[in-house]
Parts: structure tokens; sequence; C-alpha cells
């Protein structure tokens, strides 16, 4: 059986603290690390000694630092890291991520039972930041893939395995969307690729607190994600997209990192309209009419 290479891609322009940790969970695969290479991608603010300590921690010599310039966006900096690898399989990581030792294998074992696959997700856990909070570790159990939950969700999760003919097949990591990752398995998507799930948690991740920037901008980076992949959602959410961005009333930003759906859009359209022709406010008019009445009847009786 043929034995592919793996490329590594570790996005730290801001150089966090969690990065050794990864390394080292990279470290203890319990087989694939001769076919392996880990390129860490940088802007210019790690140490110079920095690959010499990371062969330390890891024991391989296949390690380096891909160094951008600062002005590089994040979606360009992996791009341009990526067109300088050689596996033909890629997963491309942050510094809070994990893999299990078994992920390598794991991968193998996909790849062999079921060849046409061209895109590997998998379950799995999720940290609290620090071990002293609670809630502690969860287990996160995804779901088989559907274009229809794509269409809504990025729910795929860290450590996902692309191989390097589909990469190819698609543009890229976007800037436009801060949704870079859920953006390239539409692209993936999009291009026919085949996804399966790995129903075991191969990677773990910390959870963190959700900032009020990125609640903010999240209905703008959905609509972009739509508008990058028009062909891939309902017209309904197209038109939702066109609307927001446009700053119609009628389209709001819906649930936090989810799409609407057309059911959703038809229900945003009619609620703007009877709000527009005051019917809501008649609606509830006669509600506490009714309720008055009733509450009167009772009095009689």
């Amino acid at each position: 059986m043929r034995k592919h290479t793996v490329s590594i891609l570790v996005s730290d322009q801001e150089t966090h603290p969690g990065l050794p940790r990864l390394l080292q969970s990279i470290s203890r695969q319990s087989d694939g690390l001769d076919r392996m290479e880990i390129v860490v991608i940088g802007n210019g603010g790690h140490a110079p000694d920095s690959e010499g300590l990371w062969r330390a921690i890891t024991g391989l010599e296949a390690i380096r630092l891909e160094i951008c310039d600062p002005d590089v966006s994040p979606g360009m900096a992996r791009n341009l890291a990526a067109a300088k690898t050689i596996g033909d399989r890629l997963v491309f990581l942050r510094p809070d991520h994990r893999l299990d030792p078994k992920y390598l294998t794991t991968a193998d074992a996909v790849f062999a039972d079921h060849s046409e696959t061209d895109v590997l997700y998998a379950d799995y856990i999720r940290l609290a930041p620090n071990r002293n909070q609670t809630p502690g570790p969860i287990m996160i159990q995804l779901p088989s893939f559907r274009d229809g939950l794509l269409q809504t969700r990025g729910f795929l999760g860290p450590g996902v395995l692309f191989t390097r003919e589909i990469f190819e097949r698609t543009a890229g990591f976007r800037d436009n969307t801060v949704y870079r990752d859920w953006d390239l398995w539409v692209q993936a998507a999009q291009a026919g690729a085949n996804f399966y799930h790995a129903g075991y948690p191969l990677t773990s991740c910390e959870h963190r607190k959700v900032s009020f920037r990125e609640r903010a901008e999240d209905g703008r980076c959905k609509a972009l994600l739509v508008i990058n992949n028009q062909h891939y959602f309902h017209e309904h959410s197209v038109r939702w997209a066109l609307a927001y961005l446009r700053g119609d009333p009628w389209a709001e930003a819906f649930g936090f990192m989810t799409i609407p759906g057309p059911m959703d859009v038809t229900r945003m359209l009619h609620d703007h309209a009877m709000k527009a022709m005051g019917t809501d406010t008649l609606a509830e008019q006669a509600i506490r009419q009714f309720d008055k009445a009733v509450i009167n009847s009772s009095k009689i009786l």
C-alpha cells in the first residue's frame, strides 16, 4: 500500500503560547512521523532559535518556520505556505489544537478502506481554557456529512484533513470572511469532494469565549461566505445575504454562526411585512382584548 505524505500547517502569526503542546501531541503519533512535515506559519515574531527548539520538542527534522510579511493576511499566508509543502495530504491547525496519537493511523485506515475520500473530519474534545474552571472537557460528536448541514453551520471541527487534489480544486482560504475554514469546506463540497466522518475524537481544542466584535460581525461574515459560494446555497439564502450586505431592514443577522435557510428567510420577510402593515400591533391588541374578555366572563360566573 502506498504511504502518503502529510503536511501539517500551523497558523501562528500571533505566536500563541500553546504551540509547544501542539507540537508535542504531533510527535506522539503512533505511526507516520517518517512521512510528515510540519510548517509553522509566522510573520517575523518568532525567536531565531525557534526551529531548533521545535525539533528538540518533536524529535523531527522535517519542521520549519515559514515567515510571511506582516501585512500578509491570515488566509493568504496559509495559501502561500501550502504551495511550498510536499505532502499529498494537508492538515491546517491552530496552536491551541491537539492531535490524538491515533490521528495519522486512523487517517491511513480511512483512506485505505474508503479510497474515494477527499476530506476527513472527526469528533473532538473541547477543553476548558483553565483546568480549574468548569465545565471540564466535553466530547463533541459530529454528524455524518450532509450538504444541508454545511449550508447552515460550519460544523466539521478542528483538524480537518484534505487531499492535495481537492485543495487545489478550490480557491484556497479567503480573507473577506473570518469563517475561512467554513468557506474552504464549502468550496470543497462545491468541487465534488467526498467527506468522511470518523466517529472518534482525533483532535481537541481549547474552548474560548466569543468576543463582542465576533458577534457584531457574524451576520456580515456569513453573508460574504454565501456570496463567495452562491451556487452552493439556496436562492433564498443568497437573497438574504445580498439584502443583509445592502442593509435591507428585513434581513436579520440570524442565529450566531448559523446561516438562514429558505424557511427562515421566508419568515423574516413575512414578519417584516406584518410589521410594515401594522398587523403585528393589531394582533397584540386583539389578544389583550380577548384576555380581558375571558377574565371578565370568569368574574361573572
